[in-house]
């Protein structure tokens, strides 16, 4: 039986989800729909900070925005006490008007643009990340008209560690198009030069090795070498960093069989913790205030999406697919890392009965849009009601309008009660940006006047 997460079964035969019937959510609000259980998300926070609280108490934990982000988990990170990792001037915004605090803010980003710069010199910020030289000439010019008193500086550093993922979710390689490389002083100029200007407040260090992380491993790897650069900046110019940013990327399972395959958010706590205070005793340094940013790890396993079917299609000998309504537009991850996912039937109980092989698709017009290659499921019949499990992470926030379909509305659930917190969109909603050709005409005409 499939059960990632807090699911079971009620009297009518029916998955439940935080004590809400899906099949009455899908008749109820439509389908596809982005399903959050706010029960797990919020243990899962609380995890994330009393593991750290237990073992290095001076730590901060950052939930990387990147992985789904709405107004509604906003401010479900303020009462839980999280900071919020921003990477556009889209993401802060958002957070701004969700009443988020923009000084629990961290900003990152490989390419800043001129608008960002403005609303965060504006509106104040946590901590700017800095990525490149050429982003700091930018900062240089502009700081004098900051608003909100001296930037708050990270410098995000290229460990060059390979923490061997997708080669699209690395980002701490040598290679990599982010951070401040280590290779021929690159990184220390940059901040000897930020330091030397007197315009920023230098906070400490960031650095970022990737997602989906198997294994602690990497992780003790990155701590190794962020502190052996924070003692070789001290020996050459006497500056010690009060703080560390090691980024995020624990891995978690997206199937049963995956069950035990990735550290637990203790183990990684205590192993973080235990390898940055032994490397700072063992070099004299004094121990950094801790930052970590997960992302995954907290909203993937708490979401999912609910889909219904639409035709089953049976080539005898060969395949039977099942095609929903959805795909590829709501969950592109298949398609672009070959993710892999497990569903389950929502609208009866599955028994010890019969199975059967299906390939479960979507509904755009690509071959490639496979949701599950191939899953052994009690058998499936149009008009059914299929949860595909462990999509909390990087489906809304990748979700796209291709075909020109609407992208799926969210909910989150807690306690028997459903909350629609993101209204699905409408084919309206597709061509509300066109313009007309009345409004064409009126620009036509206001442009020869």
């Amino acid at each position: 039986m499939i059960m990632l997460g807090n699911k079971s079964y009620n009297e009518r035969g029916c998955l439940t989800i935080a004590g809400c019937d899906l099949a009455t959510l899908g008749q109820e609000l439509g389908t596809p729909l982005y399903i959050i259980d706010e029960d797990w998300l919020r243990q899962t926070m609380r995890e994330y900070r009393s593991a750290f609280a237990r073992f290095y108490p001076d730590s901060t934990i950052a939930y990387a925005g990147k992985a789904f982000l709405t107004s509604a988990l906003c401010r479900i990170l303020l009462e839980e006490g999280l900071w919020l990792d921003t990477v556009s001037g889209g993401e802060f915004y958002l957070a701004m008007q969700s009443g988020f605090s923009t000084s629990r803010i961290l900003f990152h980003g490989n390419n800043k643009q001129e608008q960002e710069i403005d609303i965060v010199f504006n509106e104040g910020i946590g901590r700017w990340v800095v990525d490149s030289e050429q982003e700091l000439d930018m900062l240089l010019n502009e700081a004098p008209r900051s608003r909100k008193g001296k930037l708050p500086l990270f410098f995000r550093i290229t460990p060059g560690i390979d923490p061997h993922t997708h080669e699209f979710i690395t980002t701490g390689r040598v290679d990599s198009k982010f951070g401040l490389p280590l290779v021929e002083g690159i990184a220390h100029r940059v901040i000897e030069r930020s330091l030397q200007s007197g315009l920023f407040e230098i906070k400490g260090l960031h650095c970022h090795i990737g997602s989906q992380v198997a294994s602690l491993d990497p992780f003790l790897k990155t701590v190794d070498a962020m502190v052996e650069f924070m003692v070789a900046f001290r020996q050459a110019t006497g500056y010690i960093f009060a703080e560390l940013d090691v980024g995020g990327g624990l891995g978690v399972p997206y199937l049963d069989e995956e069950e035990g395959r990735f550290p637990t958010i203790e183990e990684y706590a205590q192993a973080v913790s235990v390898r940055l205070r032994e490397r700072c005793r063992k070099a004299g340094y004094p121990l950094p205030h801790l930052f970590v940013e997960p992302g995954r790890s907290i909203v993937n396993i708490a979401g999912s999406t609910l889909y219904r079917v639409g035709t089953v299609k049976r080539i005898p000998g060969v395949k039977t697919y099942v095609a929903v309504d959805g795909g590829m537009t709501d969950n592109p991850r298949p398609i672009l890392y070959g993710a892999r996912y497990q569903a389950q039937i929502v609208n009866r109980f599955p028994g010890d009965g019969a199975r059967e092989s299906f390939s479960i698709v979507g509904k755009c017009c690509e071959s490639g849009d496979v949701i599950i290659p191939e899953t052994v499921m009690a058998p499936i019949e149009p008009g059914d009601y299929l949860l595909v499990e462990g999509t909390g992470a990087y489906n809304y926030s990748m979700a796209s309008n291709y075909n020109y379909l609407p992208r799926p509305g969210v909910v989150f659930l807690s306690g028997g009660v459903a909350r629609l917190v993101v209204r699905p969109e409408n084919w309206y909603d597709l061509i509300r940006r066109d313009i007309t050709p009345e409004e064409l005409q009126v620009g036509e005409q206001t442009a020869t006047e």
